[in-house]
């Protein structure tokens, strides 16, 4: 959290370059850091008025919407980060997770797969396609995604859970204790159904 005495800095050296596209964004980050998000909200759009297609403030923006469950507004910010970027990893995966949330799940899918082919074996980006995958039953494909986040990151403690979960639902009991196991170690919050569920697979295997 950042201190009050730093805030007081950023809002005077603000308040005295009117103009200055650093400044303004330097303290619309320092208000979301702080909690303060209709400061933050107001300085982000301060800024789009002094440069609109601003790419940065775009993609920060939209995710502090999404944060905030504007979801729709979100959308668009990324959107038109991604006309001046079309490219960009990042973009893409904040638009498909806000494409998921909002229940789009092909469009949430296209984002991650665009953004594979940006950056190849992108942990974050293999992981939230394996969280599409298996809301549209693709367990395979989940499970493939989420062993190639691991081999990049293994301490991406998301993918084990998605891990798990795919191989649950391929049969794969054994492995899905393992992989549960593994995510709740890495300190991912893992739901309490998802370990019953396997656990009573595997009572039932004997």
């Amino acid at each position: 959290m950042i201190d009050e005495k730093k805030l007081a800095i950023l809002e005077k050296e603000a308040k005295e370059n009117p103009k200055s596209i650093f400044a303004h964004h330097r303290l619309a980050i320092a208000y979301w850091q702080a909690g303060k998000t209709e400061e933050a909200l107001k300085t982000f759009n301060y800024l789009l008025e002094l440069d609109p297609p601003n790419f940065e403030v775009r993609v920060n923006l939209g995710t502090l919407l999404a944060q905030l469950g504007k979801l729709e507004e979100a959308k668009k910010h990324f959107e038109v980060a991604l006309k001046a970027y079309p490219k960009s990893a990042e973009a893409l995966v904040n638009l498909g997770l806000v494409n998921f949330h909002l229940g789009n799940l092909e469009e949430a899918e296209n984002c991650y797969l665009k953004a594979l082919e940006a950056r190849p074996d992108w942990p974050p980006a293999l992981v939230n396609l394996s969280t599409v995958y298996i809301e549209q039953e693709k367990y395979k494909e989940a499970a493939e995604c989420c062993e190639k986040a691991i081999s990049s990151d293994a301490k991406f403690s998301m993918a084990y859970n998605n891990l798990a979960v795919a191989y649950y639902h391929l049969g794969k009991i054994k492995e899905a204790r393992e992989a549960l196991e593994k995510a709740k170690k890495l300190g991912y919050p893992v739901l309490e159904s998802l370990e019953q569920m396997i656990t009573e697979a595997e009572n039932a295997k004997g």
